[in-house]
């Protein structure tokens, strides 16, 4: 929603033209190669398959605020669990979690 940059990549890379990049905060992701200050390139869609890795936005009952999460999706009974890839987290389960697409690609910039 709120556009900082533009970065250029190759249709054939993200297939889709309608990708988005996101960076990432926090180390939730860090044991599958995710980091703080990495860029996610998101395909968009509500469809993913069960264990990739996806962004999705929780809305916070009390203040209607959302957030978006970057997290490995598993589908279960009726709801969803969001798994993070550090065992210092514990999942998000949710059965109102909007799937915002599947993570297809990795940006890390060396500074």
């Amino acid at each position: 929603e709120n556009i900082d940059d533009h970065l250029v990549l190759s249709q054939e890379l993200v297939g889709s033209e309608n990708a988005f990049a996101l960076e990432v905060r926090g180390d939730s992701m860090k044991d599958a190669g995710i980091l703080a200050g990495d860029l996610v390139v998101v395909r968009p869609g509500k469809d993913a398959p069960n264990g990739s890795i996806v962004v999705a936005r929780l809305e916070d009952e009390q203040t209607n605020e959302s957030t978006a999460t970057v997290k490995r999706l598993f589908r279960e009974a009726n709801r969803v669990r969001l798994q993070p890839e550090n065992e210092s987290y514990e999942p998000i389960y949710s059965t109102t979690a909007q799937l915002e697409g599947q993570v297809v690609a990795l940006v890390r910039l060396l500074r």
